[in-house]
C-alpha cells in the first residue's frame, strides 16, 4: 500500500468511490450505494483510493538511455512516483506501463523533418496484474520509483532524433470488470543514438507544446480518445505521423493534419471510415495559428517558416495540389520548395504570402474602433480605495492615432451621420456604465442606479441643447466626466468597474456599422484588497483576443474579459441575461438553461463541462485547502440552471427531436430546483436547501459531481 496524506481531495474522492462503482450506468450517473458504502455491485469490494495510488504521479525520464549499437538494444532509466515524491511500486499495484519508439524522419525533399516514424509501436505489460512486460522491466529501488526497462524489439541504427516514451497508469479487473483510473502520466525522452546520455532539448520538429492543448482541452488532452490515456503532444507524435497513418488511412490520421481539420470543422474521407466535424465551433479564428504554435514550443516557427502540403491542406481542403486547383502556384508535387513562396516577404502578384500575415490578416475597417479611449477617476484620498463621504469624478478622454479628439462638442450625433476618427455634431452613442462588485454585480453610484432607487445600468453622457439629460454629467472641455453620487460609502467593499462605450457612425444594420469605441477600468470600494475575478481571467485561455459583439447592428467591441461583460450581464435583470447563467448554458450546451430563452445545443465546449476549475481558475478556489470558498461549495439555482434546465414550467417548442431526452432531463432538474425554493431570478436572494445534499461530504458533494476530483472509472481497452 503506498502511504498517502489525506488531503481533502482524497477524502471527497474516497467518500465517492463506492458510490461510483456501485452502480454507474453508460453515462456515468450515480447509482445506489452498497451498504454502508462498503461493497460495491454484485457485491464487490469497494475500492479504497489510498491502496491504489496517490494523485498527480511523476514519471521522470531526464535519467538517461543506454544504447547497445551491437545489438541494436535500447534501455531506458527512469522514476515512478507518487504526487508526494513516494516511489510507486508496479509489481504491487496495478500499474499499466506502455513504451513506444519513434524516429524523427528526413522529407526526402530538402525539407526539415516533421514527421514520426514509429520503430515499436507499443511494447507494454501490467506485472501486478500477472500480465508481464514485453521487454525487461527492473525495479531498481522500490522507495525512489526507480526502474529500468529492455526493450524487446531491436532499434536499428540511425543518424536521426530517436524518441522513447512511457506511459502509466493505473489498470486493475475487479468483479470481472476492467477499470481504468484515468490519472495517467507521460513523459518522453529525445537524443542520438551516438550519444544517448545526452537529452536532447528539442527534437527539431517540436512545433506545439502540450501547454497549448491544455488550454482548451485541460490536463488529460486524451479524454478526447484512447481513455484519456495519453497526455502528451509527444507521445501523440509516436503513433499520428505520416508514415505509420499512411497505410491505415491514407495519411488522414497525421498528427498535424488531423488536428487542423477537427479545428477547421472539416470532414475526414478514410479516418476511422470518414468522420464529419462540421459542428466543431471552435472559440476563435481558426486561422490565429499563434494559438496553438506557441512560445512553449522549440520549433513553433516551422508552422510558418517551412509549410507542407499536408499541413495547409488539412484547413485550405479545396485546394488540390496534384492539379493545382485552387492553388495560384499550379500543380506542386513536393514540399521542398513550399516555402520558396510561402516564406516571411514575399509579395508576389500583389499578394503577401507570408504566412504569419495570411493567417492574421488585418481586420476589416468597420471592426476597428473609431477612438482609443482612456478613463481616469479622482484618486481616492488613502490612495488605494474609496471610503464614505468621497464623491470621484469619472473622466474619459478619446483620442484617433494618439491625438487628443477637442472636448468641446458634446451633442448628440445622428445615427450612420458620422465619420469615422472625426466627431462631427458629436457622438452617435457615449455611455457611461459604473457596476460591481465583482462577485455580484449592479448597476452603483449612478442616477436611477441601484444605489438611487432604480437598476439602469448605461448612462448618455451626450448633452442635447446645452442641458444634460443626467444631473451627474459634469461634462467639460477636459472631456466627458460624470460625478458618482455621495453614499459610495454604502457599498459592499469590493472591486467595482467603470466602463465607457462610444459610437460617432453607429450601426444602421448588420452590413452597415463601425464598431465601438470601449475601454473598462476598475476601482476599489472600503478595501484596498483587489476582489477576485469568479473566472478568474480563464477566458481568454479559449478565446484568445477574440471580441464579443464586434460585428453587425449590435457591436459593443467587447474582450473576453469579465470585468466588461458585467456592465451589462449583472444581476440587475435590466437588460441582458446575467453572465453567470449564460456562460454556463453556452459551455454546457444547454437547450433550456438560458433565462433569456436561447438554445445553446450547437456548442461543442472541449472538455467535459462539469468541471468547474475549467473556467474558476482562481489560486485562491483551487489551493488545498481553499483560502476561499469555491462558487461550486455555494449552489445557485440562477447559475446551476444554466448547465442543468432553467425552464420548469414551459420548454420551447422548435429544438430538435434529437435533444428530446437533453431537454426531460433538464426540465427534470429545473423543476427538482424549484421544488427546492428557486424562483430562477437573478435579483432575488437564493433561498435553497441545496447544501443539505450538495454540501461538502453529502450524498451529491457538488465538489465530487463536477469532475473535480482526480479519478474516473471507465472500462476503456485503449
Amino acid at each position: 500500500m503506498i502511504d498517502i496524506k489525506r488531503s481533502r481531495l482524497l477524502m471527497a474522492a474516497l467518500l465517492v468511490i463506492p458510490l461510483m462503482l456501485a452502480g454507474c450506468g453508460d453515462d456515468g450517473a450515480q447509482g445506489p450505494a452498497g451498504a454502508d458504502g462498503a461493497d460495491g455491485a454484485d457485491g464487490q469490494d469497494a475500492i479504497v483510493l489510498a491502496d491504489i495510488v496517490a494523485l498527480n504521479p511523476v514519471l521522470d525520464l531526464s535519467n538517461t538511455v543506454s544504447y547497445d549499437a551491437a545489438t541494436e538494444t535500447l534501455t531506458v532509466h527512469f522514476f515512478l512516483t507518487d504526487g508526494n515524491g513516494n516511489g510507486v511500486d508496479v509489481f504491487s499495484d496495478a500499474y499499466e506501463f506502455r513504451f513506444y519508439v519513434s524516429e524523427l524522419v528526413d522529407n526526402n525533399d530538402g525539407t526539415i523533418g516533421q514527421s514520426w516514424n514509429g520503430i515499436i509501436n507499443r511494447e507494454d505489460g501490467t506485472p501486478a496484474a500477472g500480465s508481464p512486460t514485453d521487454g525487461t522491466l527492473t525495479l531498481v529501488d522500490a522507495a525512489t520509483g526507480e526502474y529500468t526497462y529492455v526493450f524487446a524489439n531491436p532499434v536499428p541504427a540511425t543518424d536521426n532524433v530517436i524518441r522513447v516514451t512511457v506511459r502509466a497508469r493505473w489498470r486493475e479487473t475487479i468483479g470481472g470488470v476492467r477499470y481504468t483510473f484515468a490519472n495517467p502520466v507521460n513523459a518522453s525522452y529525445d537524443f542520438y543514438q551516438a550519444d544517448p546520455a545526452t537529452e536532447l532539448a528539442s527534437s527539431g520538429a517540436d512545433m506545439v507544446a502540450t501547454e497549448a492543448c491544455e488550454t482548451c482541452h485541460g490536463t488529460r488532452i486524451g479524454n478526447v480518445g484512447h481513455g484519456g490515456g495519453y497526455t502528451e503532444v509527444r507521445t501523440c507524435n509516436n503513433c499520428h505521423n505520416v508514415n505509420y497513418m499512411t497505410s491505415r488511412n491514407g495519411g488522414e490520421g497525421d498528427l498535424a493534419f488531423m488536428v487542423h481539420r477537427i479545428h477547421a470543422a472539416g470532414s475526414f474521407d478514410q479516418l476511422e471510415g470518414g468522420i464529419d466535424f462540421s459542428e466543431v465551433t471552435y472559440p476563435q479564428e481558426i486561422h490565429t495559428c499563434s494559438k496553438c504554435h506557441t512560445a512553449d514550443a522549440p520549433n513553433a516557427n516551422l508552422s510558418e517558416m517551412v509549410p507542407t502540403r499536408t499541413n495547409c491542406g488539412s484547413c485550405h481542403d479545396n485546394v488540390n495540389f496534384a492539379t493545382g486547383e485552387n492553388h495560384d502556384g499550379g500543380s506542386w508535387d513536393n514540399d521542398g520548395s513550399c516555402n520558396t513562396c510561402h516564406r516571411p516577404g514575399v509579395v508576389l502578384l500583389g499578394k503577401d504570402l507570408d504566412p504569419a500575415h495570411v493567417h492574421n490578416p488585418d481586420p476589416e475597417p468597420e471592426n476597428v474602433s473609431e477612438f482609443d479611449v482612456t478613463i481616469s477617476m479622482t484618486p481616492p484620498a488613502n490612495g488605494t480605495h474609496y471610503v464614505a463621504g468621497e464623491t470621484p469624478f469619472v473622466l474619459v478622454k478619446l483620442a484617433v492615432d494618439g491625438v487628443p479628439v477637442p472636448g468641446s462638442v458634446y451633442t448628440a450625433d445622428a445615427d450612420g451621420e458620422g465619420v469615422a476618427g472625426n466627431l462631427g455634431e458629436g457622438l452617435h452613442v457615449a455611455n457611461l456604465f459604473v457596476y460591481g462588485p465583482r462577485s455580484n454585480a449592479v448597476p452603483v453610484l449612478t442616477t436611477n442606479s441601484t444605489t438611487d432607487g432604480g437598476i439602469q445600468q448605461g448612462h448618455s453622457l451626450l448633452l442635447t441643447g446645452g442641458l444634460s439629460t443626467d444631473p451627474q454629467v459634469k461634462t467639460d472641455a477636459l472631456g466627458y466626466r460624470y460625478q458618482l453620487m455621495d453614499n459610495i460609502g454604502d457599498l459592499v467593499p469590493g472591486t467595482y468597474m467603470v466602463r465607457f462605450e462610444g459610437e460617432d457612425y453607429g450601426a444602421l444594420s448588420d452590413d452597415d456599422y463601425q464598431t465601438a469605441s470601449s475601454a473598462v477600468i476598475t476601482f476599489q470600494v472600503g478595501t484596498a484588497e483587489e476582489e477576485h475575478k469568479v473566472a478568474g481571467d480563464a477566458c481568454t485561455n479559449c478565446h484568445g483576443a477574440t471580441i464579443m459583439h464586434l460585428e453587425g447592428a449590435h457591436p459593443h467591441h467587447q474582450p473576453f474579459d469579465t470585468d466588461g461583460c458585467l456592465g451589462c450581464h449583472d444581476l440587475s435583470g435590466n437588460y441582458a441575461d446575467y453572465i453567470g447563467n449564460r456562460v454556463h448554458a453556452v459551455h454546457s450546451a444547454s437547450v433550456t438553461g438560458d433565462l433569456k430563452n436561447r438554445n445553446w445545443s450547437e456548442v461543442t465546449f472541449p472538455r467535459p463541462a462539469n468541471n468547474c476549475t475549467t473556467c474558476h481558475t482562481n489560486p485562491a478556489f483551487v489551493t488545498d485547502p481553499p483560502t476561499e470558498t469555491p462558487v461550486w461549495r455555494s449552489p445557485d439555482e440562477v447559475v446551476c440552471g444554466g448547465c442543468h434546465g432553467a425552464m420548469p414550467d414551459a420548454v420551447p417548442a422548435d429544438y430538435p427531436v434529437a435533444l428530446q431526452d437533453q431537454v426531460l432531463r433538464e426540465v427534470a432538474a429545473a423543476q427538482h430546483m424549484q421544488e427546492m425554493g428557486g424562483d430562477f431570478d437573478p435579483t432575488t436572494p437564493a433561498q435553497l436547501q441545496c447544501l443539505v445534499c450538495h454540501g461538502d461530504g453529502r450524498i451529491a458533494d457538488a465538489f465530487v459531481t463536477h469532475g473535480l476530483v482526480e479519478f474516473l472509472i471507465t472500462d476503456s481497452e485503449n
